[in-house]
């Protein structure tokens, strides 16, 4: 193989490589649990040693156990505030719903705190504003203001939560494989993306290399018209 031929071998192959493994290397954690594979890995990173998958509109949860007989996925939020997650993930843009059955809950913002059986969620609580989970019939308390209205499976207690308390999905066999389709679609226009990267980069080390072959070629043409000279002088 000519030197030219193997360097342009080279920068193609390499640029190629890092290309493809920018767009499509999925990230998953080196461990044995839990196993994780398609279509989760699709959308899937490894955060401190931790499985996180990312969800549209969200952000990332971490995978705590997968099982896929019967369909069960539980997550844990690294923010350890699952309440939080309830009110803001939306799972109607994913192939996912609750695994338990949910009901309306609806969310209280209060300037107090309110007495007897309510509790308010510490992670979104602070020291001059409350906040509640209390079924939807309940009429508002006077001193508070709806937040959110939101299809959960469970109220808060402060005795039974933790990061992962009640993240449990589970998913339609029919909706994972759009989901997925949606992936290998954006992988297609990923490779379509990847190659006009390579192209460029083979356009400019071949116009290059012609600069180069040229000003050689000058370099030629200049000396043997010196060379001319010089024996024209000696005649």
């Amino acid at each position: 193989m000519k030197p030219f031929n193997l360097f342009m071998f080279i920068i193609f192959f390499f640029t190629f490589i890092n290309v493809l493994g920018a767009k499509f290397t999925s990230k998953i954690c080196k461990h044995d649990k839990p196993y994780i594979h398609f279509p989760f890995k699709v959308n899937s990173i490894c955060k401190h040693n931790h499985t996180m998958i990312n969800f549209p509109n969200y952000g990332e949860l971490g995978v705590k156990a997968i099982t896929y007989d019967p369909k069960k996925l539980t997550l844990f939020d690294p923010k350890d505030c699952v309440f939080e997650v309830f009110l803001n993930l939306d799972l109607d843009r994913t192939p996912f719903r609750y695994y338990h059955v949910v009901k309306n809950y609806t969310y209280w913002n209060c300037s107090v705190n309110l007495s007897g059986s309510f509790e308010s969620i510490l992670c979104l609580s602070g020291a001059t504003h409350h906040v509640y989970v209390v079924e939807s019939s309940l009429d508002v308390h006077e001193s508070c203001e709806v937040v959110k209205t939101v299809l959960i499976p469970f109220a808060y207690s402060s005795y039974v939560s933790d990061d992962s308390f009640g993240l449990d999905l589970s998913w339609d066999s029919d909706g994972v494989m759009d989901f997925a389709e949606e992936r290998r679609e954006f992988g297609v226009q990923s490779i379509i993306g990847g190659l006009s990267v390579v192209i460029l980069v083979l356009v400019i080390v071949g116009l290059g290399c012609v600069k180069v072959y040229c000003w050689k070629k000058s370099r030629i043409t200049e000396d043997e018209w010196e060379k001319l000279l010089g024996d024209l002088e000696t005649l």
